[in-house]
Protein backbone atom coordinates (compact mmCIF):
# COMPACT_ATOMS: atom_id res chain seq x y z
CA UNK A 1 0.00 0.00 0.00
CA UNK A 2 1.58 3.59 -0.89
CA UNK A 3 1.12 6.34 1.75
CA UNK A 4 2.10 10.19 1.58
CA UNK A 5 2.71 11.30 4.97
CA UNK A 6 3.30 15.15 5.15
CA UNK A 7 5.29 16.83 7.52
CA UNK A 8 5.78 20.30 7.13
CA UNK A 9 4.38 23.11 4.93
CA UNK A 10 7.30 26.01 4.33
CA UNK A 11 5.68 29.02 5.82
CA UNK A 12 6.96 30.89 8.53
CA UNK A 13 5.39 30.57 12.23
CA UNK A 14 4.39 33.64 13.93
CA UNK A 15 2.34 32.46 17.18
CA UNK A 16 2.41 29.49 18.89
CA UNK A 17 -0.39 27.43 17.46
CA UNK A 18 -2.31 26.49 21.14
CA UNK A 19 -6.19 26.34 19.98
CA UNK A 20 -4.43 23.27 17.18
CA UNK A 21 -2.67 21.95 19.99
CA UNK A 22 -5.83 22.35 22.05
CA UNK A 23 -7.95 20.31 19.66
CA UNK A 24 -4.84 17.71 18.84
CA UNK A 25 -5.00 17.08 22.25
CA UNK A 26 -8.88 16.97 22.89
CA UNK A 27 -9.25 14.97 20.36
CA UNK A 28 -6.08 11.89 21.37
CA UNK A 29 -7.53 12.41 24.62
CA UNK A 30 -11.40 11.47 24.24
CA UNK A 31 -10.47 8.69 21.72
CA UNK A 32 -8.40 7.05 23.57
CA UNK A 33 -10.42 6.83 26.52
CA UNK A 34 -13.03 5.31 24.47
CA UNK A 35 -11.04 3.10 23.30
CA UNK A 36 -9.86 1.88 26.30
CA UNK A 37 -13.06 1.91 27.75
CA UNK A 38 -13.32 4.98 30.35
CA UNK A 39 -15.93 6.30 28.55
CA UNK A 40 -19.89 5.57 29.16
CA UNK A 41 -21.39 3.70 26.58
CA UNK A 42 -24.17 6.95 26.77
CA UNK A 43 -21.69 9.25 25.70
CA UNK A 44 -19.76 7.67 23.00
CA UNK A 45 -23.38 6.76 21.91
CA UNK A 46 -24.13 10.97 21.53
CA UNK A 47 -20.63 11.52 19.67
CA UNK A 48 -21.64 9.31 16.71
CA UNK A 49 -22.26 11.79 13.63
CA UNK A 50 -25.65 10.13 13.17
CA UNK A 51 -28.56 12.64 11.37
CA UNK A 52 -28.97 16.48 13.10
CA UNK A 53 -28.72 16.37 16.66
CA UNK A 54 -26.10 18.74 17.81
CA UNK A 55 -23.76 16.90 19.99
CA UNK A 56 -22.89 14.55 17.37
CA UNK A 57 -22.47 17.18 14.75
CA UNK A 58 -19.55 18.38 16.42
CA UNK A 59 -18.88 15.58 18.90
CA UNK A 60 -18.05 13.03 15.90
CA UNK A 61 -14.38 14.78 15.79
CA UNK A 62 -13.54 13.35 19.22
CA UNK A 63 -13.82 9.82 18.74
CA UNK A 64 -11.78 7.32 15.96
CA UNK A 65 -12.00 4.04 15.08
CA UNK A 66 -8.45 2.79 16.23
CA UNK A 67 -4.95 3.94 16.71
CA UNK A 68 -4.28 4.28 13.04
CA UNK A 69 -6.92 6.22 12.37
CA UNK A 70 -6.30 8.26 15.60
CA UNK A 71 -2.70 8.72 14.34
CA UNK A 72 -3.40 9.69 11.28
CA UNK A 73 -5.87 12.08 11.54
CA UNK A 74 -3.98 13.94 14.24
CA UNK A 75 -0.51 13.81 12.08
CA UNK A 76 -2.92 16.00 9.32
CA UNK A 77 -4.16 18.58 11.78
CA UNK A 78 -0.85 18.76 13.48
CA UNK A 79 0.96 19.56 9.91
CA UNK A 80 -1.87 21.70 8.01
CA UNK A 81 -3.66 23.00 11.34
CA UNK A 82 -0.16 24.39 12.68
CA UNK A 83 0.53 26.13 9.61
CA UNK A 84 -3.29 28.32 9.23
CA UNK A 85 -3.38 28.50 13.09
CA UNK A 86 0.35 30.63 13.39
CA UNK A 87 -0.56 32.67 10.94
CA UNK A 88 -4.07 33.83 11.55
CA UNK A 89 -4.83 34.18 15.50
CA UNK A 90 -5.98 31.51 17.74
CA UNK A 91 -9.84 32.48 17.96
CA UNK A 92 -9.67 32.95 13.97
CA UNK A 93 -8.53 29.41 13.71
CA UNK A 94 -10.92 27.88 15.97
CA UNK A 95 -14.22 29.26 14.77
CA UNK A 96 -13.14 28.29 10.99
CA UNK A 97 -12.34 24.47 12.29
CA UNK A 98 -15.86 24.74 13.88
CA UNK A 99 -17.22 25.56 10.87
CA UNK A 100 -15.49 23.21 8.70
CA UNK A 101 -16.46 20.13 10.79
CA UNK A 102 -20.36 21.12 10.78
CA UNK A 103 -20.00 21.59 6.93
CA UNK A 104 -18.15 18.30 6.48
CA UNK A 105 -20.58 16.81 8.91
CA UNK A 106 -23.45 18.37 7.29
CA UNK A 107 -22.61 17.15 3.45
CA UNK A 108 -22.16 13.97 5.08
CA UNK A 109 -25.25 13.56 6.78
CA UNK A 110 -26.65 14.57 3.79
CA UNK A 111 -25.34 12.79 0.86
CA UNK A 112 -24.53 9.47 2.71
CA UNK A 113 -26.52 9.47 6.09
CA UNK A 114 -24.77 6.31 7.98
CA UNK A 115 -23.12 6.65 10.86
CA UNK A 116 -19.99 7.46 11.30
CA UNK A 117 -16.56 9.03 13.77
CA UNK A 118 -13.59 10.70 13.24
CA UNK A 119 -11.85 14.17 12.42
CA UNK A 120 -11.11 13.70 9.08
CA UNK A 121 -13.84 15.68 7.29
CA UNK A 122 -12.65 18.58 10.03
CA UNK A 123 -9.55 17.95 8.63
CA UNK A 124 -9.74 18.13 5.35
CA UNK A 125 -11.86 21.59 5.64
CA UNK A 126 -8.32 22.41 7.48
CA UNK A 127 -6.74 21.20 4.24
CA UNK A 128 -8.67 23.46 1.99
CA UNK A 129 -8.06 26.77 3.61
CA UNK A 130 -3.91 25.84 2.94
CA UNK A 131 -5.37 25.37 -0.47
CA UNK A 132 -6.66 28.69 -0.31
CA UNK A 133 -3.91 30.61 1.03
CA UNK A 134 -0.86 28.38 0.28
CA UNK A 135 -1.42 26.77 -3.29
CA UNK A 136 1.85 27.06 -4.11
CA UNK A 137 3.92 26.97 -0.89
CA UNK A 138 5.79 23.62 -0.58
CA UNK A 139 4.66 20.93 1.51
CA UNK A 140 7.30 17.99 2.49
CA UNK A 141 5.73 14.90 2.11
CA UNK A 142 6.98 11.47 3.52
CA UNK A 143 6.40 8.44 0.96
CA UNK A 144 6.11 4.59 2.25
CA UNK A 145 5.28 1.56 -0.05
CA UNK A 146 5.57 -1.82 1.12
CA UNK A 147 9.15 -1.96 2.73
CA UNK A 148 10.26 0.78 1.52
CA UNK A 149 10.12 4.77 1.52
CA UNK A 150 11.55 8.15 0.90
CA UNK A 151 10.70 11.98 1.09
CA UNK A 152 9.71 14.63 -1.70
CA UNK A 153 8.55 18.05 -1.61
CA UNK A 154 5.72 19.60 -4.17
CA UNK A 155 3.55 22.59 -4.40
CA UNK A 156 0.44 22.12 -1.63
CA UNK A 157 -1.98 21.96 -4.31
CA UNK A 158 -0.81 19.04 -6.45
CA UNK A 159 -0.53 17.08 -2.97
CA UNK A 160 -4.36 18.28 -1.86
CA UNK A 161 -6.00 17.31 -5.10
CA UNK A 162 -4.44 13.89 -5.64
CA UNK A 163 -5.95 13.32 -2.19
CA UNK A 164 -9.60 15.10 -3.45
CA UNK A 165 -9.24 12.71 -6.45
CA UNK A 166 -8.80 9.91 -4.14
CA UNK A 167 -11.91 11.29 -2.06
CA UNK A 168 -14.03 11.21 -5.45
CA UNK A 169 -12.72 7.75 -6.53
CA UNK A 170 -13.45 6.51 -3.09
CA UNK A 171 -17.97 8.45 -3.68
CA UNK A 172 -17.63 6.53 -7.14
CA UNK A 173 -16.55 2.89 -6.37
CA UNK A 174 -18.57 2.93 -3.05
CA UNK A 175 -15.98 1.18 -1.02
CA UNK A 176 -14.19 0.85 2.33
CA UNK A 177 -16.86 2.12 4.54
CA UNK A 178 -14.87 5.46 4.45
CA UNK A 179 -17.02 9.30 4.88
CA UNK A 180 -15.91 10.34 1.85
CA UNK A 181 -18.61 12.52 1.27
CA UNK A 182 -17.81 13.91 4.34
CA UNK A 183 -13.80 14.90 3.13
CA UNK A 184 -14.86 16.26 -0.13
CA UNK A 185 -17.48 18.65 1.68
CA UNK A 186 -14.65 19.41 4.62
CA UNK A 187 -12.21 20.48 2.00
CA UNK A 188 -14.21 22.28 -0.69
CA UNK A 189 -16.16 24.05 2.43
CA UNK A 190 -12.35 25.38 3.57
CA UNK A 191 -11.51 26.49 0.13
CA UNK A 192 -14.39 29.28 0.57
CA UNK A 193 -13.53 29.99 3.74
CA UNK A 194 -10.33 30.35 3.24
CA UNK A 195 -10.82 33.16 -0.07
CA UNK A 196 -13.79 34.95 2.10
CA UNK A 197 -11.00 35.63 5.09
CA UNK A 198 -8.60 36.26 2.23
CA UNK A 199 -10.65 38.66 0.53
CA UNK A 200 -11.66 39.93 3.87
CA UNK A 201 -8.61 40.43 5.04
CA UNK A 202 -8.92 37.69 8.64
CA UNK A 203 -6.15 35.84 7.02
CA UNK A 204 -2.93 37.60 5.62
CA UNK A 205 -0.01 35.91 4.15
CA UNK A 206 3.31 36.42 5.17
CA UNK A 207 6.37 38.06 3.14
CA UNK A 208 7.94 34.30 2.18
CA UNK A 209 4.17 33.19 1.23
CA UNK A 210 3.73 32.67 -2.90
CA UNK A 211 0.12 34.07 -4.22
CA UNK A 212 -2.76 32.73 -2.47
CA UNK A 213 -5.33 31.05 -4.46
CA UNK A 214 -7.56 34.60 -4.40
CA UNK A 215 -4.60 36.31 -6.08
CA UNK A 216 -4.14 33.84 -8.39
CA UNK A 217 -7.85 33.95 -9.61
CA UNK A 218 -7.85 37.83 -9.30
CA UNK A 219 -4.81 37.54 -11.48
CA UNK A 220 -2.54 39.72 -9.32
CA UNK A 221 0.89 39.59 -9.46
Amino acid sequence: MLLFIPYEIETLTQERPWANWLLVALCSLVSLAAMWGYLPEETTGMLVLDGWSFPCLIGHILLHSGLEHLIGNMIFLWVFGNAICTNTSNGLYFVAFLICTLLAASVHVLADGSRAIGASGAINGVVGIVLAMYPLDRVNVFWVFLVRGGSFSCPAWVIILFWFAFDVWGVISGGDHIAYWAHIGGLLGGVGIGLLALHFGWFQLTQIDHRSLLQILRRDP
